[in-house]
This record gives structure tokens, C-alpha cells and sequence, in this order.
């Protein structure tokens, strides 16, 4: 593990981090609401798009920054030595504290992927998977408290 003042320090760089972007994709979310569900036809609003845009963009963000910074920098703080462990075995570490669900990142995964690489030619693919995003959003949220209340209390972040 890194020196603990380091280490302290790298973590709550990453929970600021996401912090961040909670209230940014939130603001976006708040201005899409008048708009929900979103239909291929909100594609030609150009106010729309600008927050969707923001939205996807802070998605993409926050999955990204849960899975490549806090994630693993959560599972070494539980684990004394994490370099032979894989991105699953780290998912399944914080499974066993109920900090995921089996499953549940390979959905933002997806999601987030179905989001970016979907082509604009296919609007009513893009259209579901912005749906879905905004749908799943809550749950990402709330697992993202969980894991934050967990560095909290457990980690003394």
C-alpha cells in the first residue's frame, strides 16, 4: 500500500472527484426532466443535446472514475497486497461488503458503452440506451454513497 497520508490523500481526491460529477450530471438531468423520456425527436433539439451531452459525459466520468481510481484504491485499503488481483476479484471484494451487487458494474459497463458507441444513425438505439441511463442513474448514486459511507466509516476517509 502507498504511505498512509498518500494514500489519504489519493482517496479523497477521488471521492471529491465524484462528487463533482454527481452535481454536474445532475444539473443536466434537472434541465433534461421537461424533456423524459427522452424520443428520437429531442435528437434534433440542439438544448437538448447540450445536456445530454453533459449527461453522458459525467456518466462516462463517474464510471470511469469509480472503476479505475476508487475501486481500486478502496480494495487496498482492505487488502494488504493487491497486485495479482484482477478488476473482477476487486468487484468481488467489495460484493463481500455489500458495497455491489453481483453483476451490477457490468450494467453501468454496458450502459455506459451503449451510450458512447452507439451511431447516430441509430436514434432509437441511442434513445434507449439514454433512457436506461437516466433510469439506472439512482442505483449508480446510491452505490456510490454506499461506497463513499464505507470510506467514511470503515476507512476514517
Amino acid at each position: 500500500m502507498n504511505e498512509p497520508v498518500e494514500f489519504l490523500v489519493k482517496l479523497r481526491s477521488a471521492l471529491d472527484e465524484q462528487d463533482r460529477n454527481f452535481l454536474h450530471i445532475h444539473h443536466a438531468l434537472d434541465k433534461l426532466l421537461p424533456y423524459m423520456p427522452i424520443t428520437a425527436n429531442h435528437l434534433n433539439d440542439n438544448d437538448v443535446v447540450e445536456h445530454l451531452d453533459q449527461m453522458v459525459f459525467r456518466l462516462t466520468k463517474i464510471q470511469d472514475g469509480i472503476g479505475r481510481r476508487l475501486i481500486p484504491l478502496m480494495v487496498e485499503a482492505i487488502e494488504p497486497d493487491t497486485s495479482e488481483m484482477t478488476f473482477i476479484d476487486k468487484l468481488n471484494k467489495l460484493q463481500k461488503f455489500g458495497l455491489l451487487e453481483p453483476g451490477e458494474w457490468n450494467v453501468y459497463r454496458k450502459i455506459r458503452n451503449d451510450v458512447t458507441h452507439t451511431y447516430p444513425e441509430e436514434k432509437a438505439a441511442l434513445v434507449d440506451a439514454i433512457n436506461e441511463a437516466i433510469a439506472v442513474f439512482g442505483k449508480l448514486e446510491a452505490t456510490y454513497l454506499r461506497m463513499k459511507n464505507f470510506c467514511h466509516e470503515k476507512l476514517r476517509i
